[in-house]
């Protein structure tokens, strides 16, 4: 029994070393000609391509610089791994996981050829043949410039599609014959779907379908990424796709953009660092982008997930911060009342509400003297009220921040401002700040009649362009009823 008892503890220690060497890694790095390097080091991506990458391991260069290798013990996040040299200005790439060995040797022209691990074999030979269609891409630009006909540019587009096919026909037969390896799984993640050009009808079987071809891509856009694999965040692929699938695909209005983010957190909440960097990329995707209204989805994010303890990875100041940047926004999302403040009208200083008047329209706009930005601005906003605005039957509250009230009575008199409303903040009660979100400015909002935000963070190019959407929205609606 003493005997058994002892081959089985055996067998139980013999199991845990094997477990126990699946962690960390050992790659061993050749130079062809030695380096004067003291160190080379490892990093790895997460989530972007270049220049954005973290350093995180070192290693010393030996044998009169020509080689260095670094050992990890511990477990480690697998992903697109990058050796930095020559003071790291020389690098390649490689695929990196627990338990790998891998065994390179880095030529004169930095590139490397693994003598070890077969999946870096594979991703060598990736790589080999992309600088192949790089190359031919190179001709094709330069025959470009020469491209003098509609016939010639068309041709050239022809060759640029072929190679595109080329790149995903590669990756679609190594996947098809490749089980769930780390480089199968970037393949699939990298693989956008084919573009379907045949005709397609609506449901009267006689109407083309032009929004075919978009919706199908849309619709199968994510089908080959798997979003229960971690260790895809450490490649560069993620960040590009989340960019394409939502600056390209998803319609910029919050209720459609709050329904897309759902369906990508709820994909991904059994990963962890897949899911803490899609929360952190819609985070700031919504809280800086340029469409206007976006920013409402960014609200809609700090409810609902940051606010309830979703962005696991943030303390207490980390997720006040977005808290109280949603607090400024939320007063000002586009859809709700304008928030009332009393102000002073520059002239009189009598009191009266930045909702005052009747109009259809109002251009709100906060802005300062001091400003070189409003200074550009502000004349050729008053060049649009006199050419475009006022047939809309567009009012404007002009508030400056700042400045002394001869100044901005001057400034009225030098560009024969005389109906619109100048309010001041009199009593530097600066209620407006908050509101309006007014930390920088210029910062201009359009109010229907209803004194109903629909338009901000506009300027000189933007305002007509909501009142004529505004306006053509009114006339569809006319013609319905």
């Amino acid at each position: 029994m003493k005997k058994l008892f002892s081959v089985l503890t055996a067998l139980v220690l013999m199991a845990g070393a094997a477990h126990a060497q699946k962690f960390g890694y050992t790659v061993k790095v050749n130079f062809t000609e030695p380096l004067k390097d003291k160190y080379v080091y490892l990093a790895h991506y997460f989530g972007k391509g270049l220049p954005t990458i973290y350093k995180t391991d070192s290693a010393l260069v030996e044998n009169n610089g020509m080689t260095a290798t670094f050992q990890h013990k511990d477990s480690i996040l697998g992903g697109i791994y990058i050796v930095m040299y020559k003071e790291r200005g020389a690098f390649f790439q490689l695929l990196l996981d627990n338990g790998y060995d891998v065994e390179a040797t880095v030529g004169t022209d930095n590139r490397a050829h693994f003598a070890k691990n077969d999946l870096n074999k594979d991703f060598e030979a990736h790589e080999t043949f992309m600088v192949g269609q790089m190359a031919k891409r190179k001709t094709l630009q330069d025959e470009a410039k020469n491209a003098k006909t509609k016939a010639d540019t068309t041709k050239l587009q022809d060759k640029f599609d072929k190679l595109a096919k080329e790149d995903k026909e590669y990756r679609r037969k190594y996947v098809s014959t490749h089980t769930k390896s780390l480089l199968t799984q970037i393949f699939k993640a990298m693989d956008a779907p084919d573009i379907d050009k045949k005709k397609h009808y609506l449901a009267d079987g006689k109407t083309v379908d032009s929004m075919y071809a978009l919706n199908n891509y849309k619709a199968h856009f994510w089908d080959n990424f798997d979003f229960t694999d971690n260790r895809l965040v450490k490649t560069p692929v993620l960040d590009g796709r989340l960019n394409e699938y939502f600056s390209q695909l998803v319609y910029p209005i919050p209720d459609t953009i709050n329904m897309e983010m759902d369906a990508l957190l709820k994909k991904s909440e059994s990963a962890k660092e897949i899911y803490k960097y899609i929360l952190h990329w819609l985070g700031n995707y919504t809280a800086e982008s340029k469409m206007m209204g976006v920013d409402a989805s960014f609200v809609y994010l700090v409810e609902n997930y940051f606010g309830k303890g979703k962005a696991y990875w943030l303390d207490s100041a980390g997720v006040n911060r977005y808290q109280d940047r949603a607090a400024k926004i939320a007063p000002n999302v586009l859809g709700n009342a304008a928030p009332d403040v009393i102000l002073q009208d520059l002239t009189t200083l009598k009191d009266e509400s930045i909702r005052s008047g009747n109009a259809p329209y109002t251009l709100l706009m906060f802005w300062s003297p001091q400003c070189g930005h409003c200074m550009e601005e502000m004349p050729k906003i008053i060049e649009l009220y006199n050419t475009k605005l006022k047939k809309y039957g567009v009012s404007v509250i002009s508030v400056p921040t700042d400045g002394e009230r001869s100044e901005l009575l001057k400034f009225n008199t030098d560009h024969k401002i005389t109906d619109w409303k100048t309010l001041v903040d009199a009593n530097n009660k600066l209620e407006y700040k908050p509101l309006y979100d007014v930390y920088s400015t210029p910062k201009i909002y359009l109010l229907d009649k209803d004194k109903k935000l629909i338009g901000k963070s506009l300027s000189h190019d933007t305002i007509l362009k909501v009142v004529e959407f505004e306006e053509e929205k009114k006339n569809k609606g006319a013609k319905k009823s």
